[in-house]
């Protein structure tokens, strides 16, 4: 593991919204590399013991390349991938074509709070033809405000591309566990979370989670109290009135009250097989129950009345000038399933008048890791709202530059 062997590298692990990170370890004398993904992308890898990776080309030559898609085959249409664009004379570039043609390498998964799930050796089939490839690539130069329109170029190749396209993707085959795949999941991020001391690390839960739920609330509280702070957000708080809870999470500062329903399915070998189809019914299905829920939370507190249970007393919720917020958190979203699945809240938001916004995991994680203050959070949300309100649909949140981490549940 490499969170126990170079703790030094769990800076560079918190500043790493998400993505490919090739990092240099000086006593191996060579590249390992750190992915920053979902638990689903990580659980993916685990259990097809194999990354694909897609050297995506351009279209102004031959030999040109825009970047890397690296997939993990839950399904074979739509795999979960991460987006890597690559630019000439990056350092990145330089330290992903020379981590790829070594032949093997340490690969080391963290999840969106910093924690190491897995780690492995791995073996590049075919380096060499891998090697030649970057050879004689050229690559676009760093040009920020062309970002959006590469990285729209790069999935819609992916969409359209051939079996000839998969043929030539480089398989990563795992060969060596360099931690126990069932060890549970290992914290030294520092982060704030309720664990169970286990002497050196703290075991927090397994990768497979079979009832998912309380498990990314708790992930979803940690994030926003990298945020908010620790002492803004409750975890499931309990109306005084009836004892039953008000919504997963709930944050209250001086300025703002953010309620967060959230949505999760299973994390079991059983669901990452489901069919797409099934797949997107569960999804919509989770947001029509989730909208229904954050109306009446939003309700509640608007009413005057909110009052929930902390510890043995009774704190009010009073909105005052204080900003009222939602937002409903699901397992993930498809690209063009986006409309759809967006029609539930933008009702709740016009029935409330509350500004209130639909995001995937995913999407929360990489706001949360380039908005580091409440405010800037806030205005993300308002801004994702606005754009929904004129669109019909919520946006996908893009930082640039950035590597974009898409999934399909």
């Amino acid at each position: 593991m490499i969170s126990i062997r170079f703790p030094s590298v769990l800076q560079t692990v918190r500043e790493l919204p998400g993505g490919l990170c090739p990092v240099w370890i000086e006593p191996d004398g060579r590249f390992a590399l750190i992915i920053k993904a979902s638990k689903e992308m990580i659980l993916t890898a685990q259990l097809r013991q194999e990354i694909k990776i897609y050297l995506v080309p351009g279209t102004e030559s031959d030999h040109q390349m825009l970047g890397l898609i690296t997939c993990f085959f839950d399904d074979h249409d739509e795999p979960l991938s991460i987006t890597s664009p690559l630019f000439e004379s990056d350092a990145m570039l330089e330290d992903v074509s020379q981590l790829l043609c070594q032949e093997t390498f340490d690969l080391h998964m963290f999840d969106g709070n910093d924690r190491e799930l897995f780690a492995t050796r791995a073996c590049v089939q075919d380096a060499e033809r891998l090697r030649t490839t970057f050879e004689r690539s050229v690559f676009p130069g760093v040009d920020i405000d062309r970002i959006p329109a590469l990285l729209k170029a790069m999935g819609m190749w992916f969409g359209q591309r051939t079996p000839a396209d998969d043929a030539e993707s480089i398989t990563v085959r795992f060969t060596e566990h360099l931690m126990p795949p069932d060890i549970g999941i290992i914290d030294l991020s520092g982060g704030d979370h309720d664990f169970r001391d286990i002497g050196h690390g703290l075991v927090v839960d397994s990768l497979e989670r079979p009832d998912p739920g309380a498990l990314q609330e708790r992930d979803i509280a940690a994030l926003l109290r990298q945020v908010f702070g620790r002492d803004a957000v409750f975890l499931n708080p309990l109306r005084a009135d009836t004892g039953k809870e008000l919504t997963d999470v709930l944050v209250v500062t001086s300025d703002v009250i953010l309620l967060v329903q959230a949505k999760d399915s299973p994390n079991t070998e059983a669901a990452l097989n489901r069919s797409i189809v099934r797949k997107r019914s569960t999804i919509r299905s989770h947001v029509e129950k989730g909208a229904r829920q954050l109306q009446g939370a939003l309700q509640f507190v608007m009413s005057g009345e909110a009052k929930i249970r902390r510890g043995d007393g009774i704190v009010a919720i009073e909105k005052g000038v204080r900003a009222l917020r939602g937002a409903l958190v699901v397992r993930e979203l498809f690209e063009d399933d986006y409309k759809a699945s967006s029609a539930p809240v933008l009702k709740v938001s016009q029935q409330t008048q509350v500004p209130c916004v639909l995001l995937d995991y995913a999407a929360l994680l990489a706001m949360a890791k380039n908005l580091t203050t409440s405010e800037e959070l806030v205005n993300g949300f308002d801004r994702l709202h606005g754009a929904a309100m004129q669109h019909g649909e919520f946006p996908k949140p893009r930082f640039l530059p950035t590597q974009t981490i898409d999934g399909s549940c």
